[in-house]
Order: C-alpha cells, then structure tokens, then sequence
C-alpha cells in the first residue's frame, strides 16, 4: 500500500470524526433547548472544576476530593434529566463508528482492527463484497431449499461452519467445500466472512480467478517492491482467506506452484483457508500437484455439498 493510499484512508478516519462529531453537537444542541437545567448543570461544572483545579495548584489536598464528588453529583443530576425527558441514557456520550479505536484507526497494540480492513478492501478493490454480504449471510439462509435427501447432510455442514466462526479466535481449522454448480458452496463462505468481519477479522476473499491474475500482476508486473510486498503479506497473514470457486482459472505450472505457496505459508503461520471448488479430489491432484493435495487431505476438513441448482431452484 502506498502512502498516498494509507492518507487516503486516514483521511476517511477524519471525516467519520468531523461527522459523529456534528452529530453530537446537534444532540447537545436539542437538549440544552429542551431542557434549561441541563444547561445550567453544564455551567456548574465548569465554576466546579475551574475553582477546584486553581485550588488543587495551590496546594490544597482536599479539592481534588471536592470536585470529584461534585461532578458525581451534577452527572447524576444530569442523567436523572436526560432519563425523565425522554433521553437514552448515552445520548449525549462520544459516538463512534469503531469504539475498539475511537475512529483513529490504532488502538494501544498497534493498527485498529477496522483499519486493517480497509486497508485489505483497498488493497484488493474487495469493497463490493459488503453489499453481496448483507443478503447472503447466516440470519438470510433457508436451509428448505435443500431437498428433503440433502438437507440433514446440509444441516450438519452449516452447524459447522457456525463452530468455525464461534472458536475461530482458539483455534487454527481450515475448510475445504466441494460440489456442483450451484450448490450453496458461495453462500456458506459468505455466511462465515460476514460473521468473522462483523466480530472485527480479517478476511480476504477471492475467486480464484481474480486471485491467481492478481498474483501474477505483482511478479511479473511493474509492481513496486513495497506493495508487492503488502499484496503477499495479506494473502499470507489475513485472519481469513477464502479462495472461491478453485479451478475455475487458467491453470498452469506458475498457478500450480502459487496454489501449493499459498496452503504452505498460512500452514506454516498457523492462519485459517477456506477453498470452494466444484473439482473432485482427484482433479485438484491432476491440476495442482499430489503436494498440494497432501497439504489439503493432511490439513483441510472436507465437506461435501450435493443437490441440485439452488440458484435454478430460487428462480423456480
């Protein structure tokens, strides 16, 4: 990522502050009108602390005692006005999209976990993602549309996928999806990257397509070595990568050897992969190499989706 596009982004960071900012003033502004009292409680605690922090400058031991009692006294007035006039209770509190960093961005430990995304999002134009993720997701799924044969098998496979995002932060699972067109593979790996994302993960999500073009971009392409270096160290480092619908690319010997680097350095880190695929067991072999299907059978929980078309069904 460049610097221009990391100021981008910080950019957008001051503008969520100057907007929940106005927000706030807007709040405190209907309150004040409504409610003189609290006006004057404002008041008072401003004469509170400006007359017990020239006494505490002057040595005087007791003020500090003084003014904390005080300003318990006027925030319980001040909420006892807010709570019989109709208010919620954090009416007039900080509002922020992101509580975990305050909108800055960079919580005590480093980057916040909202900053990391969309530095991701910016990375890989993914941004688009987020619209598909508010229709396809775990409260959107009817499990009905399954047939009565396939259903059970499909119950168990999304009871997983749920135990996957619930013990995602204890444990290191990666998932392998095979089946047929249509099949619900897609929808299952959006309902897992929208629950991960929502819990403030990581997730970078590509067809293999786009994946695998994007991968060659940066080794042959004029790609400068510090984005180069941002492109690899996402797909390696991501709390999540989902790669969709594998074989559905130009395969060939640079791909086959990208695919087996990609299951070998999150293995090695110890970072979680989830692979679609219509493409059987064999034929992942075949095209990608026995290696990589020893890293997958020794690695990946296999699960198997059958049925016919929903996507046919739906339109039906």
């Amino acid at each position: 990522m460049t610097d221009s596009d990391l100021r981008e982004i910080m950019a957008e960071y001051e503008k969520t502050r100057e907007k929940n900012s106005l927000i706030l003033e807007k709040r405190k502004k209907e309150v004040t009108d409504r409610l003189p009292e609290y006006r004057e409680l404002e008041t008072r605690a401003a004469e509170v602390a400006s007359s017990c922090g020239r006494k505490m400058i002057m040595g005087d031991d007791e003020a500090r005692i003084i003014l904390e009692d005080e300003m318990d006294l006027i925030a319980g007035k001040k909420a006892a006005l807010l709570r019989d006039a109709g208010f919620p209770a954090d009416y007039l509190e900080p509002i922020y999209d992101c509580p975990d960093c305050k909108d800055t961005g960079f919580t005590d430990s480093g980057k916040c976990h909202c900053l990391k995304q969309r530095i991701v999002d910016s990375l890989y134009l993914q941004s688009h993602i987020k619209d598909v993720l508010k229709r396809e997701n775990f409260n959107t799924c009817d499990l009905s549309l399954f047939s009565d044969e396939v259903r059970p098998q499909m119950e168990k496979v999304y009871k997983e996928a749920r135990d996957f995002v619930n013990s995602f932060a204890h444990t290191s699972r990666n998932m392998l999806f095979l089946g047929g067109v249509g099949s619900g593979k897609t929808f299952l790996t959006n309902c897992i990257a929208k629950d991960l994302l929502d819990k403030g993960y990581s997730v970078v999500y590509f067809s293999a397509f786009r994946l695998f073009s994007l991968i060659a971009d940066n080794v042959f392409g004029r790609t400068d070595m510090e984005d180069k270096s941002s492109f690899f160290s996402n797909i390696y480092e991501s709390d999540l990568l989902i790669i969709d619908d594998l074989g559905t690319e130009n395969t060939n010997s640079f791909v086959a050897g990208e695919f087996f680097n990609i299951l070998n350095e999150r293995g090695i880190r110890r970072k979680p992969t989830i692979i679609s695929s219509n493409l059987s067991l064999k034929n992942i072999k075949d095209i990608y190499s026995e290696r990589s299907l020893s890293r997958i059978i020794g690695n990946y929980e296999l699960y198997k989706f059958s049925g016919e078309d929903l996507r046919m069904k739906e339109k039906r």
